[in-house]
């Protein structure tokens, strides 16, 4: 039987930092409002299945850390406090993105 697992320390580090990111920025999401809800319930499970390996779970990611990007940009104007808030979601979407990772989830996800 196999084991389900919430972090694979064999993946390489930026796909171990996306997923714990994941996470983090999921239970953000949960308390920010109704549409960011979805997006951080997406993002918590994609994390799960970025754990154990699943392609889908790696694509949900990437579109939900831009869901998440897109939802802080219509927030309202421009300031500190905006640029702030997209540090966590900008620095997962590269993580996922990033070519050691596209790579590593090309050659060994399911």
């Amino acid at each position: 039987m196999k084991s389900r697992q919430w972090v694979n320390r064999e993946h390489p580090q930026t796909l171990v930092l996306a997923t714990v990111l994941l996470y983090i920025e999921g239970l953000f999401n949960l308390i920010r409002g109704p549409i960011a809800v979805i997006v951080g319930l997406g993002m918590i499970v994609a994390g799960f299945t970025i754990a154990n390996n699943k392609r889908l779970g790696w694509r949900m990611g990437v579109i939900t850390a831009a869901l998440s990007i897109l939802l802080r940009l219509t927030w309202g104007t421009l300031n500190f406090a905006m640029l702030l808030s997209l540090l966590f979601p900008v620095a997962l979407f590269a993580l996922l993105v990033h070519p050691l990772t596209r790579n590593y989830q090309n050659f060994w996800f399911e």
